[in-house]
């Protein structure tokens, strides 16, 4: 059995994104069940972002799939509970495309992600790590991918499957000083606070563990 977690690579304002620094750390790792945990990495691109994931699904066939992303001006860990069917227009991605359109697809309005968040808050409540909820992942390549995300989730036989933001990490401040785009006010998280979030987060996603509690 195979969980994906999933990252993004740099975009306009963002020279480092820690998500894939997040999800490079964690290839190769396995949970306590025996479960492994494989890494996909997608660009910010309007155009190849969802194809990709949807290759990396159809390669590896996960029971779960969980989606970090950035936003910087997070001050903790943020689920976002719902996908929306809208796009930012003029909003260009890292190689300099914009939206086709201001629908991600057809469908319905909204999609609600599929995860065991009980057991999720008190994983990351035991590690020490906070967090919060969201129903708004805004409407750039972060909602796109979730709501891409809900749509198919089912016909590509994913069971559990959402989107985690993060805020900044301590080791990327730097990078963003030297580059002149750090937000004047932000929180931060370790990069080990991070990794370790995620892990325990893989970890509500087995069957065994996915079973005992319902998914919202």
């Amino acid at each position: 059995m195979t969980i994906l977690v999933v990252g993004f690579s740099s975009f306009p304002d963002a020279p480092v994104n820690p998500t894939e620094q997040l999800v490079q750390s964690l290839e190769g790792s396995s949970t306590a069940g025996g479960e492994a945990i494989l890494s996909c990495l997608l660009p910010v691109d309007w155009e190849r972002s969802w194809p990709l994931l949807r290759q990396a699904i159809e390669a590896h066939r996960p029971h779960s799939v969980l989606v970090f992303g950035l936003h910087s001006g997070a001050g903790r860990l943020r689920f976002e509970l719902t996908g929306h069917n809208g796009r930012e227009l003029g909003r260009a991605d890292a190689v300099g495309g914009f939206p086709s359109g201001p629908q991600v697809t057809e469908g319905p309005e909204t999609l609600a992600a599929r995860l065991p968040l009980t057991r999720m808050a008190a994983s990351l409540r035991e590690a020490g790590v906070d967090f919060e909820y969201s129903r708004d992942a805004g409407r750039y390549l972060c909602n796109d991918t979730l709501y891409r995300l809900c749509r198919h989730a089912a016909a590509l036989g994913v069971e559990r499957y959402g989107f985690i933001h993060t805020p900044l990490t301590d080791g990327v401040v730097e990078a963003y000083l030297a580059a002149n785009v750090m937000p004047i006010f932000c929180h931060t998280i370790s990069d080990e606070s991070l990794r370790c979030a995620a892990l325990a987060l893989c970890e509500t996603l087995s069957p065994a563990e996915s079973a005992a509690a319902p998914a919202v």
